[in-house]
C-alpha cells in the first residue's frame, strides 16, 4: 500500500476554490495536480425571483445551504439585504465544507450531520424531524436536487426555494489535458459531482474518451458512482464521505481498490 501521493498525476476537475485548495494538498504529498475544472458558475436565470428570495431569508427559522458553492453564490446579497439576521434564524450545512464556507464568511452553524454529508444525512438528523410549521429555506442552484424540499414538506414546513446560481459547461482549453491523456501520464481523476463526470465527457469529446474511460474516477457517493458507470467510465471509486481528506485517502490507499 502506498501512503503518499508521489509521482502520482491527478487531474482535478473540481470548480474554484475547492478546486485549487485540493490541488495544494495533492502537491504538499508530492503529487502532481493536473487543474481542469468541468463545472463554471454563473448568476441565477431568474434574478428578480432570486432577490425576493434573499428578502424574505429573515423571516424564516432555518437557512440550508446544499454546497459550498450556494454559499459563495448568495453570500454577497445577503449580506447586504441582511447586514444582521434576527436571533431566531438559524443556519445548516449538508455538509463540513458548506459548514467551512458559512464560518468563514462569519454564521455560525448550527446543524451539520456528522458523519453523511449529504440531503439524506441532514433529514436524519433529530432537529429535522419536528418542523411542522415551521419556515425553511433551502439554497442551492439550478436543476439541484429537491430531496430536501419534498420531504421537508412533507414533513410539514413551508419551504422557501432560493436558486442562487447556474451550473455551466466551462470554457476551457482541452489540448493541455488531451496531451497529457495521449502520452498516458494521468493515473487518477476526481470528480466530485456528477456533472463534474458528464461535463468531462462532453469537453474532452470523442478525442479525449478511449483514454479517460479506463483511468479510475473518484466520486463522492453511490449515486455519483451509478450515473458514471452509466457514462461509460469503467473504474470508479467511491469516497467514504465529500471530504478533502477522505479524497485524499482513497488516492493514497489505491492499490487496495485494484
Amino acid at each position: 500500500m502506498m501512503n503518499d501521493l508521489q509521482g502520482l498525476h491527478i487531474l482535478v476537475t473540481r470548480p474554484e476554490p475547492q478546486g485549487a485548495e485540493l490541488c495544494r494538498l495533492i502537491a504538499a504529498e508530492g503529487g502532481y495536480p493536473v487543474s481542469f475544472p468541468t463545472i463554471a458558475f454563473a448568476p441565477p436565470p431568474d434574478q428578480e425571483t432570486f432577490q425576493e428570495s434573499i428578502n424574505a431569508l429573515g423571516k424564516q427559522d432555518l437557512l440550508i445551504f446544499i454546497s459550498p458553492q450556494a454559499v459563495y453564490s448568495s453570500i454577497a446579497s445577503i449580506r447586504k439585504t441582511w447586514p444582521q439576521f434576527p436571533e431566531s434564524v438559524q443556519f445548516a450545512a449538508v455538509g463540513a465544507g458548506t459548514a467551512k464556507a458559512l464560518r468563514d464568511a462569519g454564521y455560525n452553524v448550527t446543524l451539520q450531520p456528522e458523519s453523511e454529508w449529504s440531503s439524506q444525512g441532514l433529514l436524519e438528523m433529530e432537529e429535522l424531524k419536528a418542523v411542522s410549521g415551521k419556515k425553511i429555506a433551502i439554497i442551492r442552484g439550478v436543476g439541484g436536487r429537491e430531496l430536501l424540499d419534498v420531504e421537508l414538506a412533507r414533513r410539514g414546513a413551508c419551504i422557501l426555494p432560493v436558486i442562487a446560481y447556474e451550473r455551466t459547461l466551462p470554457k476551457i482549453d482541452v489540448d493541455p489535458c488531451l496531451n497529457l491523456l495521449e502520452k498516458r501520464i494521468i493515473d487518477i481523476i476526481i470528480c466530485t459531482s456528477y456533472e463534474g463526470v458528464r461535463n468531462l465527457k462532453i469537453l474532452l469529446g470523442e478525442a479525449g474518451w478511449p483514454y479517460i474511460k479506463d483511468i479510475p474516477v473518484i466520486v463522492m457517493s453511490e449515486r455519483i458512482k451509478s450515473l458514471a458507470h452509466n457514462l461509460g467510465f469503467q473504474t470508479i471509486w467511491v469516497t467514504p464521505n465529500p471530504s478533502m481528506a477522505a479524497i485524499l485517502d482513497v488516492c493514497r490507499n489505491r492499490n487496495d481498490h485494484r
